[in-house]
């Protein structure tokens, strides 16, 4: 029998809201960045040039483009951030491409868009910590998700899973199964922090490793697997040895809802909705009436977007206009050729030059509900 430990460290100690304004910052950029993709999409869907009625057109007579990525980030923690280290990704065709997280435990992967994809990462102790991703967008590294790909690989080496992803991938329903049972056995640790155990998926829920919500919950525990060659078993502790639950693999989950659509945060869920904003937003939340103009289509109605649930506004111009987050989530062919913000309205003009040139316009405004 050899033993394989995963022993995470504990988070070094943070001043209070040191990263809560990153954080909420986080939330409404990766909402805006979402909004954005999705306008150029619909745009460049609408705006296409006529290939098939152009002369010599012919069918499939163009060329190939770039093979389709899927951008995936997230946080790799174990309470404290796992900083510096290399996160390998693969994806369903078993393609391999590496990335390093950043001083905050956070990383963005480009992969070859074939779902789903596996992640791993090995800490400073030398342990290693798997996850999974269904598709493109949020996917964490951590101990929970860890725990939740063990119990959908039965039990069994994970390092055997990953090896062999292309054949042996498990689906995403599976993992949701899996991911439920890691909530309810783990619901005492996160209730006392805070954390809705019948609803958070801990492969996409956002948070940053700042001792608080479901880093707390990482801070309070402690996780080894003991492996023979053919099946592994978990021991879970709180920092001073002692047992902190006795694992149960066929704990009921019923009342657990865990789903991919929304990872949950702990505090607040943000609905995207076509037209007026929903009249039962939280109070104190903020939400962004997205409203999109485009040069050339005269009166052509396009849909107004409503994002409630947001816990802050933008503080700054610099913080509206400065993140990278939109431009990483656009693709090849847009460009952004302004910005501004006044504390209240902010706007980016964005140029498609691809299949046809396009201009375009989109107001952000902010309401405190």
């Amino acid at each position: 029998m050899h033993e394989t430990t995963f022993l995470p460290t504990a988070a070094e100690p943070v001043q209070p809201g040191a990263t809560a304004a990153p954080r909420r910052a986080r939330r409404w950029r990766g909402a805006r960045a979402l909004l954005c993709a999705l306008a150029v999409a619909g745009l460049a869907a609408c705006g296409g040039s006529d290939d098939d009625n152009d002369a010599g057109g012919g069918t499939g007579g163009g060329g190939t483009g770039p093979a389709p990525t899927a951008q995936i980030t997230g946080l790799a923690a174990v309470g404290a951030p796992i900083a510096g280290a290399t996160v390998t990704g693969i994806n369903a065709r078993g393609e391999t491409v590496t990335t390093t997280t950043g001083s905050d435990g956070t990383f963005t992967l480009q992969i070859g868009e074939a779902a789903p994809y596996a992640l791993q990462v090995t800490d400073g102790n030398g342990q290693t910590w798997v996850s999974y991703a269904q598709a493109a967008g949020r996917a964490n590294i951590t101990p929970l998700t860890t725990l939740a790909m063990a119990d959908a690989w039965g039990y069994k080496p994970l390092a055997d899973l990953v090896a062999a992803w292309q054949a042996n991938a498990p689906t995403p329903e599976q993992v949701l199964a899996a991911a439920a049972k890691v909530n309810a056995n783990l619901q005492a640790a996160m209730r006392a922090q805070g954390v809705d155990p019948t609803a958070v998926n801990v492969f996409t829920a956002e948070f940053a490793a700042n001792g608080q919500g479901l880093d707390a919950v990482l801070d309070a525990m402690r996780v080894r697997f003991d492996c023979t060659a053919t099946a592994c078993s978990q021991t879970i502790t709180s920092p001073d040895g002692n047992v902190l639950i006795t694992w149960d693999a066929a704990i009921s989950t019923t009342g657990f809802t865990v789903s991919w659509s929304g990872g949950g945060t702990g505090g607040g869920q943000i609905d995207i909705n076509l037209g007026a904003c929903s009249p039962n937003a939280a109070a104190g939340t903020w939400s962004m009436v997205v409203q999109t103009t485009v040069s050339g289509l005269g009166a052509i109605p396009i849909p107004e977007i409503c994002v409630d649930g947001l816990p802050a506004k933008p503080a700054s111009e610099a913080e509206f206009c400065g993140s990278a987050d939109v431009t990483g989530a656009l693709p090849n062919g847009v460009l952004i050729t302004g910005c501004s913000y006044d504390g209240t309205v902010g706007t980016i003009s964005a140029r498609i030059t691809t299949p046809i040139t396009i201009d375009y316009s989109v107001k952000y405004t902010f309401v405190q509900r």
